[in-house]
């Protein structure tokens, strides 16, 4: 190639550079018109025709600094508007494509959810359960936390998020998504300040349950004393801890109450072998307790001792109270 056909290239080259710069400056200036514009409007009080205006910059000059000034007015106007999911996306649109506005912008996605669940800033030390907003569905909600826990899921926001998806489920009456939410955040999470309101809650879930249900309900009344139990193990020193073991000290009331209740009513009907399953039970279980009868103790002690002589490898060890 010879020196002049050189030439020319770099010419036309330079050529398209300058009008790839010309008209990048070109855009730039037309979405600052057109913010401008929108301002204007939004200060004479025509918020929906200033709105217009910011979706067009929005949408059209992705990649101007406008852009993001005019997605932050979008997201104003549509929370004064009361279109939760539409103020979201223009923050998440902050959050993922504008660099330099994804903590702030998460921050408010954050904050935005929390009053649509119906939490006050406090909300780490008070998990009482009430009815979410019926403006904005569950699944709407999740998929808000669900966006901030992918833009950023070891930020703050979205650590926090992962922690109130728990609590979006609990309130939808999703239970056992609730309680699988809340173990995972305490597994991925387990010195963070949350961590023991989340295990508190995989136990708090099944003994509301509990409380709730009629009668003493066995698969309940133990799912909320594994959890209790678990839950102490982990965090004695959780300022929840002493709420724990008065739960526990109930579930294990009842579950004391039913199993002598079982162990009277078959005996009342001549069932020995019966009676017998619950009496060791008891004495296996709360062995404290069947000592200060010694009634009871003697009956403990007679099923025991059935049960040494049904399995001799083993029954001798069994025992209620000193020998």
């Amino acid at each position: 190639m010879d020196q002049t056909a050189k030439q020319w290239i770099f010419f036309f080259a330079a050529l398209l550079s300058w009008g790839g710069v010309f008209a990048q400056g070109n855009d730039e200036a037309n979405a600052i018109r057109l913010y401008q514009r929108g301002m204007k409007q939004l200060g004479d009080g025509e918020a929906e025709e200033a709105l217009e205006r910011f979706n067009t910059v929005a949408k059209r000059y992705r990649g101007s600094h406008a852009c993001a000034l005019a997605l932050w007015e979008i997201y104003r106007i549509q929370e004064h508007l009361d279109n939760p999911e539409a103020a979201f996306e223009a923050l998440n649109r902050l959050a993922t494509e504008q660099p330099g506005h994804f903590e702030k912008a998460q921050s408010m996605q954050l904050k935005l959810v929390r009053r649509w669940v119906g939490n006050d800033p406090k909300y780490k030390r008070s998990l009482e359960v009430k009815k979410a907003p019926e403006t904005i569905l569950p699944e709407t909600l999740l998929a808000m936390l669900n966006a901030i826990v992918k833009s950023g899921p070891r930020s703050e926001a979205g650590i926090e998020a992962q922690f109130l998806r728990g609590l979006v489920h609990d309130r939808a009456n999703q239970k056992r998504e609730a309680i699988a939410s809340y173990e995972d955040f305490a597994e991925n999470f387990p010195t963070h300040e949350l961590a023991d309101d989340a295990a508190f809650q995989v136990a708090d879930i099944p003994y509301r349950q509990w409380r709730q249900m009629r009668g003493d309900s066995p698969h309940q009344r133990e799912a909320a004393a594994v959890g209790l139990s678990w839950f102490l193990a982990r965090y004695t020193q959780s300022d929840k801890a002493a709420q724990a073991r008065a739960y526990l000290a109930e579930v294990q009331v009842a579950e004391r109450r039913e199993l002598l209740s079982l162990a009277r009513f078959y005996e009342s009907r001549s069932k020995q072998e019966a009676a017998a399953v619950y009496y060791r039970q008891l004495g296996e279980k709360f062995p404290e307790f069947v000592t200060t009868d010694e009634t009871l103790a003697a009956k403990v002690r007679g099923s025991m001792n059935g049960a040494s002589n049904n399995h001799p490898t083993g029954g001798e060890d069994l025992q209620v109270g000193p020998r």
